[in-house]
């Protein structure tokens, strides 16, 4: 069944606002990264009992409990959602699914980690996530052993929500470690959702730090 949604993706001009110099995605240059060792490791605890359904109007979500740890600061978890295509990008390669995991931290600051996948074998828990997705429902199964890799080495750079009200100032932890779903998951997606990524946006002056475990 095909969602209705309230943003066009044909017409991405007409967000607002769009004028600041630190928006998302990117084109994530692997030769500019720049190492840096005041990064921690990124520790992520996620609920894999139940998670619910939710249509906000620009994407379909699975809001979900659990906790991380980004550079050594708590933050809550809120929900999860895909792209397709990726909306990141490495060295200009552009992938067929991204995937947003969403956290909060008790002052209100935004952290997402963004995981890339490719096509190759079936993913279990992605198909049940494109599961609640067909049948819209409130509450399902919910696991993410292979949504998100075990190496959690990252790409880290500040940017934006990918959606309007396209807020800055949004903290990326972009995984190194790319996974696999099946081309037929990405077309069922893509038959439930539509295509749904935002144009890539100037690096500007920003600079992107990476991670490795």
């Amino acid at each position: 069944m095909k969602a209705k949604f309230l943003i066009d993706y044909c017409h991405q001009g007409d967000w607002e606002p769009q004028n600041g110099l630190r928006q998302s995605p990117i084109d994530i240059q692997t030769s500019q990264i720049e190492s840096n060792d005041t990064l921690a490791k990124l520790q992520v605890n996620l609920s894999e009992t139940t998670a619910t359904f939710f249509n906000n109007g620009q994407n379909l979500q699975l809001l979900g409990a659990g906790q991380a740890s980004f550079n050594n600061r708590v933050f809550n978890f809120v929900q999860v959602h895909f792209h397709a295509d990726g909306e990141h990008r490495l060295d200009g390669k552009i992938f067929p699914l991204e995937g947003h995991f969403l956290f909060q931290s008790a002052n209100g600051q935004l952290a997402v980690i963004g995981v890339l996948y490719q096509v190759g074998a079936f993913n279990p828990d992605f198909e049940q996530v494109l599961n609640q997705y067909d049948q819209e429902k409130g509450s399902g199964s919910f696991s993410v052993a292979s949504l998100m890799p075990e190496n959690k080495s990252y790409y880290h750079y500040i940017g934006s929500l990918t959606t309007p009200p396209l807020t800055e100032g949004v903290e990326w932890y972009v995984m190194q470690n790319i996974l696999e779903v099946s081309a037929e998951q990405v077309l069922r997606f893509l038959a439930i959702h539509g295509r749904n990524n935002r144009e890539c946006q100037p690096i500007n002056e920003r600079k992107i730090l990476s991670y490795n475990e």
